[in-house]
């Protein structure tokens, strides 16, 4: 199972915004990126993602209210096959050092049992 590509189909979909595993080259107003940083080696370990929400330069409020409804979502994702006990674990601000977009992230753990 692609643990990312899961999450981010379910969470952007929830969000109303593109999800991506890769930040795109082009990259719409907002959107959400996934990556796993983290666990997921067996059914023992908890799978640990960052869930990075975007918005355009100086626009923080938007950011801040995408990572909000983000973290909403995420308990609803036990309702994908195999997850269970999905949770937000840290919720901060981290503006793209690359680009200057405003950015929060979002850090999630999801048990995963296949």
């Amino acid at each position: 199972m692609d643990v990312e590509a899961a999450v981010a189909r379910r969470l952007a979909q929830a969000a109303g915004v593109p999800g991506y595993l890769e930040v795109p080259e082009e990259m719409p107003d907002s959107f959400i990126s996934v990556e796993q940083i983290g666990g997921g080696g067996s059914m023992f370990e908890p799978c640990r993602l960052a869930v990075d929400c975007w918005a355009k330069k100086k626009e923080r409020k938007k950011a801040r209210a995408l990572a909000e409804s983000v973290a909403a979502a995420v308990a609803d994702l036990d309702e994908e096959a195999n997850f269970f006990h999905p949770e937000v674990t840290n919720f901060y601000r981290e503006n793209d050092p690359d680009t200057g977009r405003s950015r929060y992230i979002v850090q999630i753990q999801i048990w995963v049992c296949e």
